[in-house]
């Protein structure tokens, strides 16, 4: 019970993030947003680190599971979460999550090839929910015209498969390494190659010239704290607790908060489609991960 329940409070701290982020996405771009919320969130992880002493899986890097785990936060966090926060910026929390939150439509197959897990009729049926919820969300009458909004929308389809390849990657090093020092080794891997990245290109974006708004230099930070930081390191204890096909079902339901989150606080407009996607998206997680009999 207690693996679920953290995973639950996991999916509330990501959705809380996402809001966040919106606000700083006003004026910063994604890799910028994405540098800033990071580093909050590796100072937080490195706080645990010491008190937990997690220190000695350092020592653990030399063995052939590292490769894995430094795969994993590139492709899961360095460039699934940026293409997440680009989703976010041109086409709003309420269809961004809902859409990069359908990775498990990716993570089955993934799995199958990767993990040789069995293909089962809960697998069928939840794999036609997940093409609904974003066929939803996708329909030319309810997305902008502009070409921002094309991004929005193809950045988050490539952040559902960046996020299904990192955590099938991760789940084949979980017995090796212990999920806290998990956490903070991914942000480790993620902040070289983002300020890398600024100190190059940054320059060439205008928008990282102009100095964010104090509002919204505090809102990344607290969604650093406490989607990153508190949120990746309680999924990843609650993962090590439970089974991950009720872990991940239960992480799913983040579409479900953040769309009422950006209703009350960003007063984005909560339409029809918005509520039928992320049902159809968590209902669609559960019967992908769900073992059937």
């Amino acid at each position: 019970m207690l693996g679920e329940m953290l995973t639950l409070a996991a999916a509330l701290c990501w959705a809380t993030g996402a809001n966040l982020y919106k606000v700083g996405l006003r004026s910063m771009d994604p890799i910028k947003l994405n540098f800033i919320r990071s580093c909050a969130a590796a100072i937080f992880l490195l706080i645990f680190m010491f008190v937990l002493d997690k220190n000695k899986y350092f020592l653990l890097l030399y063995t052939p599971s590292a490769v894995y785990l430094i795969a994993a936060s590139f492709v899961g966090w360095a460039f699934g979460d940026t293409l997440y926060l680009v989703s976010l910026k041109h086409v709003g929390v309420s269809r961004a999550v809902p859409l990069t939150y359908s990775y498990p439509l990716f993570l089955v197959p993934m799995s199958m090839l990767v993990l040789q897990e069995p293909f089962t009729m809960n697998i069928a049926a939840g794999t036609a929910l997940m093409v609904l919820a974003v066929w939803l969300l996708s329909e030319r009458k309810r997305l902008q015209p502009e070409g921002s909004a094309k991004l929005g929308f193809i950045a988050g389809i490539l952040t559902a498969i960046c996020w299904a390849s990192g955590v099938t990657l991760l789940k084949l090093i979980m017995e090796t390494f212990d999920p806290i020092f998990t956490a903070f080794f991914k942000i480790l891997v993620v902040l070289p190659f983002l300020a890398t990245y600024l100190k190059i290109f940054g320059h060439w974006n205008p928008s990282s010239a102009v100095p964010p708004k104090r509002s919204e230099l505090v809102a990344v930070i607290l969604g650093g704290l406490i989607s990153v930081g508190l949120g990746d390191m309680i999924y990843f204890v609650g993962l090590s607790l439970t089974q991950a096909n009720t872990a991940v079902p239960i992480g799913s339901s983040t579409p479900i908060f953040s769309v009422m989150l950006a209703t009350i606080f960003l007063k984005e407009r909560l339409t029809k489609r918005s509520i039928i996607s992320s049902i159809l998206v968590a209902a669609g997680a559960t019967l992908l991960l769900s073992p059937i009999h």
